[in-house]
């Protein structure tokens, strides 16, 4: 209902929309009107109200919930429903929660704060109230679950596309980073609940510091956000719309097993690994070779320095001979 109510008034432009046309259209008392207008206030817009005239918008606030999304959406699955939410402590938590009640393909999980957002291999995620974009998709797909490690892979895919609309020079990090000035601008968390042979559902997180002004001094030499880039402010609701739209398409190309699918190019020319020496954690302890390939499984390729190649499944990738600290 609220979201109808603020549909009317937005269609309006700033001029006053009778409580009477708003029973009228959606078919309810005044009562119940005014006790909707009173929510949304609550929520943060700013509606002044008139005896004779009736209501008026006057400001929508920075909000990442369905009303201000879903007008945005050009897909048919994703982002149908958003589930908003102030403050949650994990949105991969909450929307494991949800997978494991039913919730369906599509479904996307979205919160203002996060008071314990979490990266690969456990770290902490920093993020202001307001400023990012912290959201779970959950992903049903009929897969084979030793195919779905390229999943993240097309969510960095739809991430770097988006900001390239913005103007921006992304880069990715396989298997989960999308840097800006060689900076970690944004992360994926990939989970997964499988049987042998099925997946139940797939939960990919996505965290992408947006307006975020400033980083504590540990780590501001390897963290930055789409503010700090592009020297202004950037509208957090346009670009969580245009990386669902850009999602879907890339992930339906991954399912049909394209043989050259659109998330993969676009991992391959924009990867910061490919051609550089990396260094990462095995069995046998630190080992260094060459990036020369992400393949079709998503797997990264490097060559040895006797020529042999291995393909990493995942796992911390550095660039150079010597690891460095990650945000």
């Amino acid at each position: 209902m609220r979201k109808h109510i603020i549909n009317i008034l937005k269609r309006a432009r700033g001029t006053y929309v009778s409580g009477q046309a708003l029973c009228e259209d959606l078919g309810v008392s005044r009562t119940a009107i005014w006790k909707h207008i009173q929510q949304l206030r609550e929520e943060g817009y700013e509606i002044d109200s008139s005896s004779r005239k009736g209501y008026r918008l006057i400001h929508v606030p920075d909000l990442l919930n369905s009303y201000e999304i879903e007008p945005l959406l050009t897909t048919t699955h994703l982002g149908h429903p958003i589930l908003h939410y102030k403050e949650l402590d994990s949105t991969n938590i909450e929307a494991r929660k949800l997978a494991r009640e039913g919730a369906t393909h599509g479904s996307v999980v979205v919160a203002e704060h996060q008071t314990t957002g979490r990266g690969r291999s456990g770290r902490g995620w920093f993020s202001t109230p307001g400023t990012a974009i912290q959201m779970s998709l959950i992903l049903r797909p009929d897969l084979a679950p030793f195919l779905a490690a390229s999943i993240t892979q097309v969510g960095a895919a739809a991430v770097a596309t988006a900001l390239q609309e913005l103007g921006l020079s992304p880069q990715i990090k396989w298997p989960n980073d999308v840097l800006l000035s060689k900076r970690k601008v944004c992360g994926i968390l990939t989970e997964m609940s499988c049987e042998l042979d099925h997946i139940e559902h797939i939960i990919i997180g996505i965290g992408i510091n947006v307006n975020t002004p400033s980083f504590p001094t540990d780590i501001r030499s390897v963290a930055t956000s789409v503010q700090i880039e592009k020297g202004a402010p950037c509208d957090r609701k346009s670009l969580m719309a245009a990386i669902l739209n850009t999602f879907e398409p890339l992930y339906q190309g991954f399912l049909e097993g394209h043989p050259y699918p659109a998330y993969l190019r676009i991992c391959r020319e924009l990867s910061i690994l490919i051609g550089e020496e990396i260094t990462y954690e095995s069995p046998q302890g630190v080992t260094t070779a060459t990036a020369i390939d992400i393949d079709s499984s998503g797997h990264l390729v490097v060559r040895h320095k006797d020529g042999s190649t291995e393909a990493l499944l995942s796992g911390e990738v550095h660039l150079g001979a010597g690891l460095y600290r990650e945000p």
